[in-house]
């Protein structure tokens, strides 16, 4: 992996130093305007501005947009690889380990909330990077989930943790940890302390108990229909927006928006441009309408969850076990949270109130379970992003493993999360 160098003097004194503290004010800078609008809403003009340098200033720095986003998502894996080798250095047991990796990336995104760091860039938009630069984010992320399944093996061998799929959870709990800049702002400052209690509590006891464990029930899961409201409901039509927004999810999930041809979307249709354009009026469209079947998908899988008559757990466990077996089966996948920064920041409050308003399905079907004593009393906001940031990892591994390997995998997968917020 790249080495984060460091001299072992720094004099305010050296050229080297303050070259090197202003291009950290600029990453910084950089990345705290991609985190708000998005790498394809921020221009070069925009950040000399915020930086009161001239766009020739910032040009002896950096060259291009592209170059600023790879060294900032560079930047942002680099510190996350010192959080690991600390929480790998602490001594303890591996539980121990894991906590501190999670604990370290909670202060960090607590302290940049706070302003009292840098920003970091949120690992949003790594598709839209050139091919090479993709690779070498990609490696760190690959990097970052074996250091915790080394973690989870180092657990199971010291007996901190019970026998869960490596692979799975670390994977689960990454994407945990990758979601906390997405929730961890609409927290209130004093409330954050006990939100991280919450979280580690979970995840500690998920992978802890080993004498009660959770049992996730077998239910059938049908397809659903998937159209957005207002669509041309005649079957031929549907099937055939199904087919371009499904698509259409796929390439901005690995490619991203600026990485998307339409072109390339309808050769693998096997439709004529001419075809596509006739169900969708642009790119920007196209994005629209995969947001909006990825959220009638999970309105309708939480709404079916409400109605099965069981305990609030076993309702959660049906909703999460369903959106798995979507983002990683012929429905899958699901357009990624992320890619929402290819929006203006207008369109991207409205993605981003319509998702508030699932997770508030997501919140009473927990609160069902608290009411109903088979969920713990925990904080609703905790536990329904750590579901949250777990389904949006899917992808992630998904990418990485068999269809043979995934299957009827949703029960590993989502295993430490249900086995530590259950009562039992």
């Amino acid at each position: 992996m790249p080495a984060n160098k460091k001299n072992k003097i720094s004099s305010p004194f050296s050229k080297t130093n303050q070259h090197d503290n202003k291009y950290k004010t600029i990453l910084s800078a950089a990345s705290e305007l991609f985190n708000i609008y998005g790498t394809r809403g921020t221009t070069l003009t925009q950040i000399a501005d915020k930086l009161k340098l001239t766009k020739t200033s910032l040009y002896y720095y950096v060259k291009t947009k592209e170059e600023l986003v790879h060294q900032c998502y560079l930047n942002t894996c680099i510190e996350m690889q010192s959080m690991v080798e600390s929480a790998l250095a602490l001594e303890g047991s591996a539980l121990d380990k894991l906590e501190k990796l999670i604990r370290l990336n909670f202060d960090c995104w607590n302290d940049i909330v706070d302003g009292n760091r840098g920003h970091l860039a949120g690992l949003t938009e790594i598709a839209s990077l050139s091919e090479n630069h993709q690779k070498e984010i990609s490696e760190y992320y690959r990097h970052f989930v074996i250091q915790v399944i080394n973690i989870i093996e180092e657990g199971q061998t010291d007996g901190s943790m019970q026998n869960v799929s490596q692979v799975k959870t670390s994977n689960a709990i990454w994407g945990t940890i990758f979601w906390l800049p997405i929730w961890l702002n609409a927290v209130k400052p004093e409330a954050r302390e006990e939100a991280f209690n919450q979280l580690i509590s979970v995840i500690r006891y998920g992978l802890n108990n080993q004498s009660q464990q959770f049992e996730f029930q077998p239910f059938a899961h049908e397809q659903i229909q998937t159209a957005p409201e207002g669509f041309n409901r005649q079957q031929q039509n549907r099937k055939k927006q199904e087919a371009f927004f499904r698509v259409g999810s796929i390439f901005f999930n690995q490619k991203g928006f600026k990485g998307t041809s339409l072109d390339e979307l309808a050769s693998s249709l096997g439709v004529t441009k001419g075809a596509f354009y006739y169900h969708i009026k642009n790119k920007d469209d196209l994005l629209v309408k995969c947001f909006e079947r990825t959220l009638n998908i999970e309105n309708k899988v939480l709404e079916e969850s409400l109605k099965i008559s069981s305990t609030g757990i076993n309702k959660l466990a049906f909703a999460a076990q369903k959106l798995f077996n979507i983002q990683v089966g012929d429905q899958g996948p699901l357009i990624r949270y992320a890619t929402m920064w290819s929006f203006d920041l207008e369109r991207r409050k409205q993605i981003e109130q319509a998702f508030k308003e699932t997770r508030v399905i997501f919140g009473k079907v927990i609160q069902l379970g608290i009411d109903d004593k088979s969920i713990k009393n925990v904080d609703r906001m905790v536990a329904e992003n750590i579901i949250a940031g777990a389904i949006e990892a899917i992808p992630d591994m998904a990418s990485a493993m068999s269809k043979d390997e995934l299957k009827d995998s949703s029960n590993e997968y989502f295993h430490i999360f249900f086995n530590g917020i259950a009562t039992q």
